[in-house]
């Protein structure tokens, strides 16, 4: 029994160290996203246990992204008067050489403009778009996710900027949220508010409303290291997409040496920065 345990112990420590890497958003006390960090200001921490950093850098992979625009008619007034031309402002803000399509979630989920770097293009189709039907966001998510998951090798990003009314679904939130992380892409979201719109709950089984939103965006913000800002009405839609924007072009790549495990093992990740009052948000880890 004795040199059995001993084997075991050796075949474990010759075990060769494999080269994880997650990604990181650092935010200061305002949500501003932080510059500057190295990899001596950060400690990376595997199931509670510390891990070898080998590097810290900005993360230049190539961006490409999904935008998700409700144009349900519920929402018809502030899609054409703010969110559209909000949405026009974080596209010319994204950066340079970014490629992204753009969705419309009104009555069925429709990409109006395919992949591309041009934001006129996409602003022209998504203000072509017509208002109509209930908000079909959920499925949309599936269906944008899905698309991306088609480019690997790229830095995935689905952004969602919706309001709250009712909508429709052919899955329920639990299927939206595992059949979007199977993608690997990380999720954004801006979440209005519109008086009227906003209080009607999901009771049938294709029907959703706020209660679905909430959990839905919030699980693939929170679970993928993404962000997800609310907003009390659509006013307020343009200053969070700038924070949205801002954030993707100030995310971070850490790379550790960790042991391998079974695929089924469940890995949770910290990253630490040695910085006061600095908020880091990790993604999914990648081996």
């Amino acid at each position: 029994m004795l040199s059995l345990a001993l084997a075991a112990l050796l075949l474990q420590a010759s075990d060769p160290l494999e080269l994880r890497t997650v990604t990181v958003v650092a935010t200061d006390a305002k949500g501003a996203p932080v510059r500057g960090l190295t990899a001596a200001d950060a400690v990376v921490l595997e199931n509670g246990v510390a891990r070898e950093v080998v590097e810290l850098s900005l993360d230049t992979r190539p961006l490409t992204l999904a935008v998700l625009v409700d144009t349900s008619a519920p929402m018809a007034t502030p899609f054409r008067l703010l969110v559209a031309d909000a949405v026009t402002q974080f596209l010319n803000r994204l950066p340079e050489g970014t490629r992204f399509a753009v969705w419309a979630t009104g009555d069925r989920p429709t990409k109006v403009a395919d992949f591309g770097t041009d934001p006129g293009l996409a602003s022209s189709a998504l203000k072509r778009a017509f208002p109509s039907g209930g908000n079909t966001l959920l499925d949309a998510l599936v269906e944008a996710s899905e698309d991306l998951r088609k480019r690997e090798g790229d830095r995935a990003v689905v952004v969602a900027v919706t309001g709250a009314g009712i909508g429709f679904s052919g899955w329920d939130r639990f299927q939206v949220v595992d059949r979007a992380k199977a993608s690997r892409a990380q999720f954004m979201a801006v979440q209005y508010e519109e008086t009227g719109a906003s209080d009607v709950q999901g009771d049938g089984v294709d029907q959703v409303g706020r209660r679905e939103y909430d959990f839905v965006l919030g699980r693939l913000t929170q679970e993928t290291g993404g962000r997800l800002e609310r907003s009390l009405s659509a006013h307020g839609v343009g200053k969070a997409l700038e924070a949205v924007a801002a954030e993707l072009s100030g995310q971070y790549r850490v790379s550790y040496r960790s042991l391998p495990s079974p695929k089924d093992r469940k890995r949770t990740v910290e990253v630490k920065v040695s910085r006061a009052g600095v908020k880091v948000r990790v993604g999914p880890a990648k081996p």
